[in-house]
């Protein structure tokens, strides 16, 4: 038989802040990296070829981030761009 113990032992409030703190900021940090694209998978969801992703990416057009040499691209920040914007796909983009 398996027994639930709850173990409780004296923190500080700060302490408590502190923990809760970086509890959040760890399942922030989580969602944001759900969210990131690698190239290849960026060009998949905009359905685009990586030699135009890559024009796209000289020119400005889509926002993209680098993490070490790595380039990764947000897929809410390209679907806010892509909104803002006329282009074509968006409505078969946002119903997939």
């Amino acid at each position: 038989m398996q027994s639930n113990k709850i173990v409780l032992f004296p923190i500080s409030i700060d302490e408590l802040e502190d923990l809760i703190r970086k509890i959040i900021s760890a399942e922030i940090n989580k969602k944001k990296v759900e969210d990131l694209m690698d190239f290849k998978q960026t060009c998949v969801f905009l359905r685009i070829s990586t030699s135009t992703l890559n024009v796209w990416k000289a020119k400005d057009m889509v926002p993209f981030r680098r993490l070490g040499k790595r380039i990764y691209f947000s897929r809410t920040e390209i679907l806010q761009v892509l909104k803002n914007s006329n282009y074509a796909r968006i409505k078969e983009l946002i119903n997939d």
